[in-house]
């Protein structure tokens, strides 16, 4: 319970320091078992950007936060396609699973423009499959 109480400070502690720069989504779907949260994300060059999250998970592991960043690939249709690489925790039940996350961001999906889609896997002990839909918040 205390790892859950330190990380949900440390995330709402970085949300505050880089509120203005950062963009916040809804973002929903499978991670492990059913998901929903709150990412933010900010760019830190051209093509390059930064997200971080935080997750309420229905599977053995309530709580789920990453860090990472996000690569331009090319544009696909009227998406944008970017590779999204970070570092994952699922956390709680007395339990801590800390690994890698990669995927694939299809910005702008199905044409509107707030809307994305998040394709890949978690690998935390063992490999978690992501599919989830978000919407940024302007």
């Amino acid at each position: 319970m205390k790892k859950i109480i330190v990380g949900a400070t440390l995330v709402v502690i970085l949300f505050a320091n880089v509120s203005n720069a950062f963009q916040p989504s809804i973002i929903g779907g499978i991670r492990d078992g059913l998901a929903i949260g709150f990412m933010a994300d900010g760019p830190l060059a051209k093509n390059v950007g930064l997200r971080v999250g935080l997750e309420a998970n229905s599977g053995r592991q309530p709580l789920i936060l990453f860090l990472g960043g996000k690569f331009y690939l090319t544009s696909v249709g009227r998406s944008l396609m970017s590779l999204g690489l970070g570092m994952v925790a699922y956390t709680g039940n007395n339990d801590t699973d800390v690994g890698g996350a990669f995927s694939l961001i299809f910005n702008r999906a199905l044409g509107i423009t707030p809307l994305f889609f998040e394709v890949g896997f978690d690998v935390a002990r063992t490999a978690r499959i992501q599919a989830q839909l978000g919407y940024k918040l302007y």
